[in-house]
């Protein structure tokens, strides 16, 4: 606290003692009869130093703050890493001293498994988002039908929805160029996200629709926290995290984004605030059956 504090004291008293001079300065020279010019030159010359520091101190607080996003992202990191890692040593411990039944055995393999996809998940997630902040990702393009696809990924993915009670309402006419991996990516990541934030059992509603020729929409909602104004508008940030308590590392939404961005479509999240549930928002670029397939 005292870090982020004191400086900011040292700015404002600066800069009170920059105006103060600046402003007797301006009395002492319109009571005398120094000239015009002595006071067009005072001016001049104060208002630099003002404006510098009001430029240092921005550079400062931006720099503090992404500090305090790489700590918390540490924080997030050691979390997703370690907790399956320590559960991981406990059921090979497990295993190693007690004399257990096939039963039993087949269980903590089957956690054991449960760890392992959600370790590689994390590292994978790491690593994708190097990739995407570097623009070193390489997308294959191609025209796929979403309600097809969202099916699919419903269908496919049953390890990661878990016990979650996932409704989906796809309208049909929905043709996008996609890249099937990256948004594979994109609803896992969404997916994940609604879960964390949601009660033990989540509620999370899939939607499609055209709501013009232009755009196709696709949402995911769920009935979970929720999350307020300004959060709605950080959460795509990288490291940003809405609630530390949840775990995560904050790079999540962040990974939405810029899939989203190289897919020429736009994201953006809604709330009614806290405990109001959060529906995360995509429009991509709508394809009809007449326009020619391709790759990018």
């Amino acid at each position: 606290m005292r870090r982020t504090v004191l400086p900011i004291i040292i700015f404002v008293v600066g800069q009170l003692a920059s105006v103060a001079i600046l402003v007797l300065w301006v009395v002492n020279q319109a009571t005398t009869d120094a000239g015009v010019g002595w006071l067009l030159l005072g001016i001049f010359l104060m208002v630099p130093v003002i404006g510098g520091a009001a430029l240092v101190f921005t550079y400062w607080t931006k720099s503090r703050l992404m500090d305090d996003e790489r700590v918390n992202f540490i924080s997030g990191v050691s979390h997703e890493l370690l907790t399956p890692l320590a559960s991981l040593r406990l059921y090979t411990e497990t295993m190693q001293i007690r004399d257990i039944d096939a039963q039993k055995k087949k269980e903590i393999l089957t956690s054991m498994l449960e760890d392992i996809e959600r370790l590689s998940g994390s590292i994978s997630g790491i690593l994708l988002a190097s990739k995407l902040e570097r623009g070193k990702t390489v997308y294959r393009f191609e025209k796929r039908d979403m309600a097809e696809f969202i099916g699919r990924y419903i269908e496919s993915n049953s390890s990661l929805i878990g016990n979650a009670e996932v409704t989906a309402e796809l309208a049909s006419n929905c043709l996008c160029m996609v890249d099937e991996n990256s948004m594979s990516v994109v609803m896992n990541n969404l997916v994940s996200n609604a879960k964390r934030y949601s009660s033990a059992v989540a509620k999370i509603k899939i939607g499609l629709r055209r709501p013009d020729e232009k755009w196709i929409c696709v949402s995911v909602r769920d009935e979970g926290e929720g999350m307020g104004r300004k959060d709605q508008k950080k959460v795509f940030k990288m490291f940003y995290r809405v609630s530390h308590s949840q775990g995560g590392m904050g790079i999540g939404l962040y990974s939405v984004r810029q899939i989203i961005k190289a897919h020429k479509g736009k994201v953006w999240a809604e709330s009614s605030g806290r405990a109001r549930g959060t529906s995360i928002n995509i429009l991509l670029p709508a394809q009809d059956d007449s326009e020619d397939n391709g790759n990018g």
